[in-house]
């Protein structure tokens, strides 16, 4: 993947008016706010000072400081010069010149001490996220968890995790068949809920044939 088409690049002149929440077809290069002008310059010091790497047609500049290197960098240079020091904005030139985020955000943590453009902010969980997580459940753990409830309510668990074992093996009864299954009656189920509360009860671990409407009272053999 060219770093054009790239999530994980994005231009001076993108970045810094992401940072700012600035309109990128508003701008007007030649009228620059002094909040862009900020952020272009930070991000251009940190380029010229190898704090984060540039990258202009696919090749890195400023990699170092060796003759070699200063004669390859000349032209940008220049161009790093007049918007320092003339404050000439280039937006083709900015628009073109790419760097790249892990860099950019270890830069922001450890460097500049400043949040990092929102585009790449890294996102944090929070109590409202829908997220799935492995975590430890102390109701799981041997605790008396069982203990501290009502006797009502351990018996509408049992009665529950029964009938969804039932239906799993048996997915064709209905909820009248259900509520009168020789293990509810054993248990005392079938007495201890009538039909009506049984059905509300256990309506969510129901068979999907149960559930249909109109579904029969007893199944046929």
């Amino acid at each position: 993947m060219h770093i054009e088409n790239s999530p994980d690049f994005k231009t001076v002149w993108q970045l810094a008016h992401n940072w700012i929440g600035a309109d990128l077809d508003k701008t007007n290069s030649n009228a620059i706010s002094p909040e862009l002008k900020t952020a272009i310059h930070r991000l251009m010091q940190a380029m010229s000072s190898m704090e984060i790497t540039g990258r202009w047609k696919g090749f890195r500049i400023f990699m170092d400081n060796s003759f070699l290197s200063s004669i390859f960098d000349l032209y940008h240079t220049v161009k790093f010069y007049q918007c320092f020091r003339k404050n000439k904005f280039d937006k083709a030139y900015l628009d073109s010149f790419y760097i790249k985020r892990n860099e950019v955000l270890s830069w922001c943590k450890n460097v500049i001490y400043l949040d990092p453009p929102p585009c790449w902010v890294l996102k944090t969980i929070s109590s409202n996220d829908d997220i799935t997580a492995e975590v430890e459940d102390t109701d799981d753990e041997n605790n008396g968890w069982y203990d501290k409830i009502s006797k009502r309510r351990r018996q509408r668990i049992v009665c529950i995790e029964l009938a969804k074992q039932l239906w799993e093996q048996y997915p064709g009864i209905s909820y009248e068949e259900m509520h009168r299954h020789p293990t509810m009656e054993q248990l005392g189920y079938s007495s201890t809920f009538s039909f009506k509360s049984f059905k509300n009860l256990v309506r969510s671990v129901a068979s999907e044939p149960a559930q249909l409407p109109g579904a029969p009272a007893k199944t046929k053999e």
